[in-house]
């Protein structure tokens, strides 16, 4: 060969892998783990991975699903997950276990009225579910819809309802093969459920006393992020929060296109169906975790309504968890 063209040949070859290691150092980050379902609530970590603004901040995210809300704050304390947005009941509970290996750090969604109780054709009310099997996930917030609702029909949910602790992908099956007669569920499974034939809905979150008291859901959302994490790097902390508010916003202001970046993690919801979820959220930005969310009109009264109500009268819990310890507002990307 000659000398001249090997040359150009090597040195091409060397520019190319310049150029990748290059490529590939400023694309790679800090590895991290956002854990989550398939709830439109997700929506502002997919679109901040799709879009790249995780990797701004210096990260590389990456979005692995985890069903169980449990599941998730058990990721984030353990470090095995950065950061999880999940119901407020699962992150109760191991407050008054005393797992501080947490921070709470907002909420990123209002939705009302996107989660309920599916039955069989056969089951006319709330209270004909007494003696059947019921498909619920333990410790979320569909746990306290079923038992606020049973209770307005005179059931105790634990007591005489057979609940199935299931999770959201395991109940469409459950139920169109009639292994049970009903399941709580939210959003996108409650309306996979109501598809089925022979299947209606008996009742929402929206018809609950704590709709009625605070125009909220039963658990609404709420964002964690492991505690170690933030102690050692607050301003990391806040540059991840800031890449994850920008996807609130842009799913707030562009919920078509968001719609499209969130198909890749639902796939088998159409952009259109998607869309239409989410503009049904009421989403809250960085700046609405200090107006809406940690005040006491806000979550602060909403959680210790919730909190009285599994100690007092659901008997679920034992002990009364300052909740107010495990906030972490300074990290917030407010100026």
């Amino acid at each position: 060969m000659n000398k001249r063209i090997y040359m150009l040949i090597v040195a091409s070859l060397l520019l190319a892998g310049l150029v990748f290691a290059v490529g590939t150092s400023a694309s790679a980050g800090e590895k991290v783990y956002i854990v989550g379902s398939t709830w439109y609530g997700h929506a502002p970590a997919w679109v901040a991975i799709e879009k790249g603004w995780f990797t701004e901040a210096g990260f590389d995210a990456e979005y692995k699903f985890v069903a169980n809300s449990t599941d998730r704050l058990n990721a984030v304390s353990s470090g095995s997950a950065l950061f999880a947005s999940m119901g407020e009941i699962a992150m109760i509970t191991p407050m008054t276990q005393g797992n501080r290996n947490f921070y709470w750090v907002g909420s990123q969604d209002m939705a009302p009225g996107f989660e309920g109780i599916v039955a069989r054709d056969y089951i006319k009310s709330i209270a004909d579910l007494k003696g059947k099997k019921v498909a619920v996930q333990f410790a979320s917030s569909v746990d306290l819809t079923l038992y606020l609702l049973a209770k307005e029909h005179g059931l105790d949910s634990y007591r005489d309802i057979r609940l199935i602790n299931m999770s959201y992908g395991e109940m469409y099956a459950a139920l169109a093969s009639g292994n049970i007669d009903a399941a709580a569920i939210w959003e996108p499974t409650l309306s996979k459920l109501l598809e089925l034939p022979g299947t209606h809905l008996l009742g929402k979150d929206t018809d609950t006393i704590i709709y009625k008291k605070f125009k909220s859901m039963t658990g609404p959302d709420v964002l964690v992020i492991n505690r170690k994490f933030v102690d050692q790097s607050p301003e990391r902390a806040r540059k991840f929060l800031e890449a994850y508010f920008r996807g609130v916003e842009f799913v707030r202001d562009h919920p078509e296109e968001a719609a499209k970046l969130c198909q890749k993690y639902i796939p088998d919801q159409s952009v259109e169906k998607i869309a239409k979820g989410l503009k049904g959220f009421v989403w809250l930005d960085a700046e609405d975790q200090f107006t809406r969310v940690f005040t006491e009109d806000g979550l602060y009264g909403q959680i210790e309504y919730v909190i009285d109500f599994l100690k007092n009268t659901a008997k679920r819990i034992y002990v009364k968890p300052n909740y107010k310890e495990w906030v972490r507002t300074d990290i917030l990307p407010v100026d």
